[in-house]
């Protein structure tokens, strides 16, 4: 769903798109300049693509090299591309953009080259200018744009979605960064996953890309250069280490990551893989020209069972391999156990991991002990909990990995990537005293809540809680309740009056204590008891004028006590449905089901009657009533939407519909009159 509102001037408007029902706001965007004139530049944040049929393509009001001023009131004009692109992540379903435009008046890019892999871009304002070749001196360059005033470097997508011309061999995307794979997998830009195959190239790869993007194909072209390239999958088994050492280059001014040595009993040792090989990535992390000492923390973090190596073979005589291959590796060390002597109150817990730990950490600093990984946060009734976990105790190690230098992000990963019986070295921080009293004051706060809360409440301030009657008293002074209620023994609710609309200009709305989904138990005493009483007179019950106040007892569900049912049919063009519609937070609610009255005069009695014929629709007449809530039409949510966009959904729609409808479900809490 998209909202458009118009600024003050011709070139900058503002635009909020709402993504419910899609996967994304469907815009790509770029750092880059607009020249203003021969002598100024503007800089910023611009629009380099946009996907079909999402948001941002559906409201008509964005285009490509438009320039975002600012997104959900936050100036980004000097913001970086990845600050911005965290700030849509963060936005939630719906952001606010300030748009700047530049050339309204231009012609509309060729179709040609709108469309590939899903993004729509302009090449003649985002691609940067192909160098001219020196091994075809007898093909002409191809000449500039006219009316290229933009430049820019493309920070690519994932090379699934990258747009640019298939035929061209030089790859002029920028490639630092970071970027996801289809598959969800986080994978640098230089990777050879992203690397980017020609028209020719893809015809020849009949290799499926594995979840980081791999062929042989991209992996020999984005390492052309180097020898013997092979690629080696190993699944690794939760807390089991890869048994791989690594070295540097023998010419210390070189970056480069080799294999020192393979443990024979690890899970690379029946691969194909031997010492003096250079390892140029690891799932998606390239490697080449970086120290071995970085490579080897990348390979900690990896928390993923499936590994995949891109590595290299170079022969024995090619310089390389700073040390001399190692053929035997030390006994495992447990590096934990210094712990116990410098803090002599630690303790080793066992926890077992059932999808999750049940713990939550933060990076904090105590008086005792300094900076450090603390428990932050327990799960109710977790293993964690029930191993003697406690809140404010200091994490030492996970398994044999020792924390006490770790970062937050370090000691999430090793939590990630442990399974199994985990083992905890923890310190707690605070006495058992000082526990027990905070235990008995927490206890004493409870009983005293509690006490308050079984006193009785004043019926005219009394606030409805959770699962439990309560009376309330409003003010009405004659004035409507403006509510849409079901229920009835005729009704499709049977169970219970259940409030499914407050009209704001009535009284229950000024009192602002009821909400949708309240079940109304009894009205100034008398219960509603549907299974007797026909809608009609349920319905009149809140149609009365009351003189001063009126006493609801209400219970209100958590969670909601409600069904959701899927209607369909086809609407004829011209057609009206026959619902009358109240917009409100949770949809749009029935206010009554429109049919076509027909009067007839009666020769015997002189009177007029009413007949009723129905919609004309009967999955609406057979299925629906006043008071179901629409939730969805045709996929997209109307909560929250405007009456204007309700209308404008309903009445341009053709076809075939799709309505998911909310009704109420209560259980039975009146009793049947004897």
């Amino acid at each position: 769903m998209v909202q458009i509102s118009s600024g003050s001037g011709d070139l900058i408007h503002t635009v909020t798109l709402d993504k419910t029902g899609k996967k994304s706001f469907g815009i790509c965007i770029v750092r880059g300049e607009v020249k203003d004139s021969p002598n100024s530049k503007t800089s910023g944040i611009f629009i380099k693509g946009i996907v079909p049929d999402s948001p941002a393509h559906l409201c008509g009001k964005l285009k490509v090299g438009d320039r975002i001023l600012s997104l959900n009131n936050k100036d980004v004009r000097n913001a970086t591309e990845q600050a911005v692109i965290e700030l849509i992540k963060d936005a939630g379903i719906k952001i606010n953009l300030e748009i700047q435009t530049f050339g309204k008046d231009e012609k509309k890019s060729n179709e040609r080259e709108q469309r590939e892999n899903g993004y729509v871009q302009a090449k003649t304002k985002f691609a940067p200018e192909p160098p001219m070749s020196t091994n075809k001196p007898n093909v002409a360059p191809k000449e500039a744009p006219r009316n290229s005033t933009f430049s820019a470097s493309i920070r690519a997508k994932p090379a699934a979605n990258y747009t640019a011309n298939d035929d061209d061999d030089e790859d002029t995307r920028d490639m630092t960064g970071r970027i996801r794979t289809e598959s969800g997998y986080e994978i640098d830009r230089a990777s050879a996953g992203n690397c980017k195959l020609n028209k020719q190239e893809k015809e020849r790869d009949k290799e499926q890309p594995d979840e980081f993007g791999y062929t042989m194909a991209k992996i020999k072209k984005r390492y052309n250069l180097m020898k013997d390239l092979r690629k080696i999958e190993v699944t690794r088994a939760p807390n089991v280490s890869l048994g791989l050492a690594l070295a540097g280059h023998t010419d210390r001014r070189k970056m480069a990551c080799f294999v020192a040595g393979i443990n024979s009993n690890g899970p690379l040792s029946a691969l194909d893989i031997k010492a003096g090989d250079e390892i140029l990535e690891v799932n998606g992390n390239v490697l080449q020209n970086r120290c071995h000492l970085n490579a080897s923390v990348i390979f900690k973090n990896i928390d993923c069972e499936r590994i995949i190596l891109i590595t290299s073979r170079r022969k024995e005589n090619d310089e390389g391999i700073s040390v001399k291959p190692i053929k035997k590796f030390p006994k495992e060390v447990d590096d934990t156990k210094f712990l116990f002597e410098l803090y002599p109150n630690a303790r080793s817990v066992q926890v077992k991991k059932e999808g999750f730990l049940g713990i939550m950490v933060i990076y904090g600093k105590h008086v005792e002990v300094g900076n450090g990984i603390f428990i932050s946060d327990l799960r109710e009734e977790s293993n964690a909990v029930a191993a003697g976990v406690k809140v404010g105790d200091m994490l030492l190690a996970v398994n044999k990995d020792v924390t006490t230098e770790s970062n937050y992000d370090e000691a999430v990963a090793l939590i990630r990537r442990a399974e199994g019986i985990v083992t905890l070295v923890l310190l707690t921080l605070k006495t058992e005293e000082a526990l027990k009293a905070e235990k008995e004051v927490v206890e004493k706060k409870k009983e005293e809540a509690k006490a308050e809360a079984e006193k009785p409440q004043d019926p005219s301030v009394a606030e409805i809680k959770a699962n439990k009657k309560i009376i309330i008293e409003v003010k009405v002074e004659k004035k409507p309740l403006g509510v849409i209620v079901v229920g009835g023994k005729n009704n499709h609710v049977k169970t219970g009056c259940v409030i499914t609309h407050i009209y704001p200009e009535g009284a229950l709305a000024a009192d602002k204590r009821l909400q949708i989904f309240d079940h109304i138990v009894e009205v100034n005493s008398r219960p509603i008891i549907c299974t007797e009483m026909t809608t009609l007179k349920v319905h009149q019950v809140f149609h009365t004028s009351y003189e001063k106040v009126v006493t609801f007892q209400v219970y209100r569900a958590d969670p909601i006590e409600m069904e959701k049912f899927n209607v369909e049919f086809m609407k004829k063009p011209g057609k009206d449905l026959g619902l009358s519609l109240a917009p409100n937070d949770r949809g749009c609610t029935i206010s009554e089901i429109v049919s076509l009255p027909v009067w007839i005069l009666s020769s015997s009695v002189y009177k007029e009657t009413l007949f009723q014929i129905p919609s004309g629709y009967a999955e609406i007449d057979n299925k629906l009533q006043r008071g179901d809530i629409i939730t969805k039409f045709n996929g997209d949510s109307l909560e929250n939407c405007t009456f204007e966009i309700c209308y404008a959904l309903f009445k341009g729609a053709n076809g075939k519909i799709s309505l998911e409808i909310s009704r109420p479900k209560p259980t039975c809490r009146t009793e049947a009159s004897k």
